[in-house]
């Protein structure tokens, strides 16, 4: 009998890593657990049981810190492993954005073959990956299973990244596409005054920011969909410390994703709204759907936040999945939990 353990996996293809896992993870509840051994519990939350067998068997080193062109790598390959599959009705197309700058990023439009041409309802999408790495194709399926659940147009945003393009180029880059896309509906057959902003992670970030600046302007956003959101940068909440290591992300990552795209933090008011918009003037910004991992470092800064926007007056959901870790959005297509988190996410959007 071939006994299954951490090094003699990794000597497996990429391919078979990813069969592998996904077969593992049907497997019956109680052949599970023997491989996860104990259930994690911290803080009073138990980690999701099948995301426990894929760390048990594939989990990186604690405080791994790669070099940004192994995290770039990383995230492309392993955000479609357990996320949804494609869906032949969603048509894709690409639009060129030239910036102040002379340089141009994509825009890449979602919707389904048979959606009306015109009036649709759109989401603004900002994918995650820290502002260092994740793209257009990393959120694929996502937004592929977003604008399908949602009944809307999904635009993405190819935003520059760091170290290459440290802030605040990601998010000029993220308010400029926004405003163009609003100003200029009738190209991408969409509503403008039916408008939601989202993303995850650093793209939660980017959709946070672009919400509170553009609240005034004549098209402003009127859904906010976050999901795991990084809104605080000038310092660290409790559940760093919590899930510093072991949950996919961890506190030494979110310090060395910190420190690529601010830079010298020195330099830079880590209280600035436009880097920490939990710092920000919340009144009159759009409803708000605030998503929250229950082992993610991030947990308690997005909690904040959502207090934060229901005390300005805002209508704000605040969702707490508590056995799942960062990005679980991009596990809908496998676990359990992720799945119903995805379906409370295209829920709002049908409301836009």
């Amino acid at each position: 009998m071939t006994i299954i353990n951490k090094s003699n996996l990794h000597q497996l293809s990429t391919k078979a890593q990813n069969s592998l896992l996904k077969n593992m993870l049907r497997l019956p509840t109680a052949a599970k657990q023997r491989i996860a051994g104990e259930p994690i519990v911290i803080d009073g939350q138990t980690f999701d049981l099948s995301l426990q067998v894929m760390l048990q068997l594939f989990g990186p080193p604690p405080n791994h810190l790669p070099s940004v062109t192994e995290a770039r790598a990383t995230i492309e390959a392993q955000s479609p492993v357990l996320s949804q599959t494609p869906l032949d009705d969603i048509i894709k197309d690409e639009f060129p954005l030239t910036m102040s700058d002379g340089e141009t990023i994509r825009l890449r439009r979602y919707r389904h073959r048979n959606a009306p041409r015109d009036n649709q309802p759109a989401l603004v999408f900002y994918h995650g990956g820290g502002y260092v790495g994740g793209s257009l194709n990393s959120h694929d399926l996502v937004c592929q299973h977003l604008a399908n659940g949602g009944e809307c147009t999904v635009i993405a945003v190819d935003y520059r990244l760091a170290p290459e393009y440290p802030y605040p180029t990601p998010v000029n880059d993220g308010l400029t596409a926004y405003r163009y896309i609003a100003s200029h509906a009738d190209k991408f057959g969409i509503d403008a005054n039916r408008l939601a902003v989202g993303g995850d992670s650093a793209g939660g970030n980017l959709a946070a920011v672009v919400a509170q600046q553009t609240k005034n302007d004549m098209h402003p956003p009127k859904l906010q969909l976050l999901w795991v959101p990084w809104v605080d940068m000038s310092g660290e909440h409790e559940s760093y410390e919590l899930f510093a290591t072991g949950f996919l992300l961890e506190q030494a990552q979110m310090r060395w994703y910190t420190h690529h795209y601010l830079g010298d933090t020195d330099k830079v008011d880590t209280t600035d709204p436009m880097v920490s918009p939990i710092y920000g003037d919340l009144q009159g910004v759009a409803p708000a759907v605030v998503m929250v991992a229950g082992f993610d470092p991030l947990r308690d800064e997005g909690i904040e936040y959502a207090n934060k926007l229901t005390a300005a007056g805002v209508d704000t959901t605040l969702k707490v999945y508590d056995s799942m870790p960062h990005l679980f959005m991009l596990y809908a297509g496998e676990i359990d939990a992720a799945k119903v988190a995805f379906e409370d996410a295209v829920q709002a959007l049908k409301r836009l």
